[in-house]
């Protein structure tokens, strides 16, 4: 199956209740999207490596995403480097422990989103190429823990790509080394990505509304047309 009839078949997955937001979801975004934009626009600037990001930020209703089991699969899909075509992810080829196996099974993820109020979507986007994804992780890190001391009921957190939490990489043994601080990525978990991107750019609270996210496929490449990155992470909130 080519990558682009994985991406069709996964716009046709069902959400996670199909229902319109409710009353408290939009009663939450009302009364906290500017102290959480203020959150978010601090941290960036108070930290070298995210101040050239352009960041976006929005809220959408957690009923809203499409979570699906099949998505797992995309972190195997082929994709191309500058040393030729891998057969997938290095996060699955190493069994890095933020990458399936590992993840949640998406039964507990959809439970979890049944209790929530709001998910937060935060992208970064910038232009210094893959390798700042580690930048990222501990961004939305701190935004979590930041909200969490603001009084926040914060239900879970999710990165972009494999887990950066060791500044030496994933241990080789069957255990995570930190399980308390390991972030999965939104597609380890198996949430299709764009789905949150569309629904959040509805509810935006910082910058221009959030934008989809683009398959690269000639990754450093003569005939990429593009060296930007978009990173999208995301912080489930409870009531």
């Amino acid at each position: 199956m080519k990558i682009e009839d994985h991406i069709q078949q996964a716009e046709g997955f069902a959400q996670v209740n199909g229902q319109q937001p409710a009353a408290g979801f939009t009663s939450f975004y009302s009364s906290h999207r500017n102290e959480i934009a203020g959150v978010l626009r601090v941290l960036k600037e108070a930290s070298e490596p995210t101040r050239e990001f352009t960041l976006r930020a929005g809220m959408m209703s957690p009923g809203s995403a499409v979570i699906d089991e099949r998505i797992k699969d995309f972190c195997r899909l082929p994709y191309r480097t500058v040393n030729g075509v891998i057969s997938s992810c290095p996060g699955i080829l190493n069994n890095w422990k933020g990458c399936p196996p590992h993840s949640y099974p998406v039964s507990e993820t959809i439970a979890l989103f049944n209790q929530a109020v709001s998910f937060l979507i935060v992208q970064l986007e910038g232009n210094e190429g893959h390798e700042r994804q580690g930048e990222v992780h501990p961004f939305i890190d701190r935004t979590a823990l930041e909200l969490r001391e603001l009084g926040y009921n914060v239900l879970a957190t999710y990165a972009c790509g494999p887990c950066r939490v060791c500044p030496k990489g994933c241990g080789d043994g069957p255990e995570c080394r930190q399980p308390t601080r390991r972030l999965f990525a939104l597609e380890a978990c198996g949430f299709w990505v764009n789905r949150l991107c569309r629904e959040a750019a509805e509810y935006p609270i910082v910058g221009s509304p959030l934008r989809e996210v683009h398959w690269i496929r000639d990754w450093d490449l003569p005939t990429q047309d593009t060296q930007s990155v978009r990173f999208v992470t995301g912080i489930l909130l409870g009531a």
